[in-house]
C-alpha cells in the first residue's frame, strides 16, 4: 500500500468539516481574534470569505465615501434653498418631513451600506464582480454627483 492510498483512506474515514464554511461564526469570531487579513489560497478566490483585518485603502475608501455622502446632503440642501428640487421621491419625502431626518437617514444608509460592502468585499457576485468593486463604484458615483452639484452651484452664482 503506497503513502497516497493511506492518506486517502484516513481522509475518507474521519468526518471532515471545513472550518472556513461556518461564515456566521467566523464573522462574530473576527471581533475578538483578528487573524485573517487576506485570502490565503488560490482556491479561496472562488469562495465567498470574510476577513478579519481590512486594508488601509478600504478604510480610506469607506471614510471618503461617507464624507462625500454628507457633502452631497449639504450641497443638495443648498441647491434646494436656491430654487432647485430633489428628484429622488424617498429623499423628497424625508426633506418635506424634516431636514435633520433627511441628513441622518442619508448618512446612515450610506454608512451601513458601505459597512456591508466592507465585510463582504471578497464575495463574488454573479461570478464577475467582487464587493470591493461595488465600493469603488459607489465612491466614483459620489465623486461625480458632488462635482455635478458644484457645477449647479456655480451656475446659480453665475446667474446672479
Amino acid at each position: 500500500m503506497n503513502n497516497q492510498t493511506v492518506v486517502d483512506e484516513l481522509a475518507n474515514s474521519r468526518s471532515y468539516s471545513d472550518r472556513r464554511n461556518n461564515h456566521i461564526r467566523s464573522y462574530f469570531y473576527s471581533y475578538f481574534k483578528r487573524r485573517r487579513q487576506h485570502v490565503r489560497r488560490e482556491v479561496d478566490n472562488l469562495n465567498n470569505l470574510y476577513v478579519d483585518i481590512h486594508e488601509t485603502r478600504i478604510f480610506i475608501l469607506f471614510s471618503l465615501t461617507v464624507l462625500l455622502s454628507a457633502i452631497d446632503a449639504m450641497l443638495t440642501l443648498f441647491i434646494i434653498n436656491n430654487g432647485g428640487e430633489e428628484i429622488n421621491p424617498v429623499m423628497l419625502y424625508l426633506l418635506n418631513t424634516d431636514v435633520a431626518v433627511f441628513f441622518w437617514v442619508k448618512f446612515f444608509m450610506t454608512s451601513f451600506g458601505m459597512l456591508f460592502l466592507v465585510s463582504h468585499k471578497h464575495f463574488l457576485i454573479y461570478q464577475i464582480i467582487r464587493g470591493y468593486h461595488i465600493m469603488y463604484a459607489v465612491f466614483t458615483t459620489y465623486v461625480v454627483l458632488v462635482l455635478y452639484e458644484i457645477s449647479l452651484i456655480s451656475q446659480i452664482y453665475l446667474a446672479r
